[in-house]
């Protein structure tokens, strides 16, 4: 039995390193098929985990997008309430100069009565 040791190691060690010899025995096992088989799974996590690599990429640069879509909708909503303000602002003044007018209006209605009082006293005192 000690002469199978060197064997032993050696085709444990051709297992190890050679691929064609590894599947050349698990045929002869009748494992060549699963081996195969599982290979092919993992060629196809490997393809899976590249996909949700890039996936997560793209998930990332649309949340970056959405980000500055929130900053830009934050600023329109920031010129809005600015607007908004400047026309209250605008109401305020127009409502001022509408009663300037109004006490103008007053005024003037006035000074037109004592110019018809004056006009009256100067008739008057002309007799005419």
């Amino acid at each position: 039995m000690v002469a199978l040791e060197p064997l032993k190691r050696e085709f444990l060690d051709l297992l190890d390193r050679d691929l064609e010899f590894r599947y050349a025995v698990a045929g002869y096992l009748g494992l060549s098929e699963i081996l195969k088989r599982l290979d092919a799974l993992v060629e196809e996590q490997a393809g899976l985990r590249e996909e949700q690599i890039r996936l997560r990429q793209e998930q990332t640069k649309i949340w970056s997008e959405i980000a500055g879509i929130r900053e830009e909708q934050t600023k329109i909503w920031e010129e809005i309430k600015a607007l908004r303000e400047e026309q209250i602002r605008l109401r305020e003044e127009q409502t001022k100069i509408w009663e300037e007018i109004k006490a103008l209006r007053e005024e003037q209605i006035r000074l037109r009565e004592e110019q018809t009082k004056i006009w009256e006293e100067i008739t008057g005192l002309l007799g005419i």
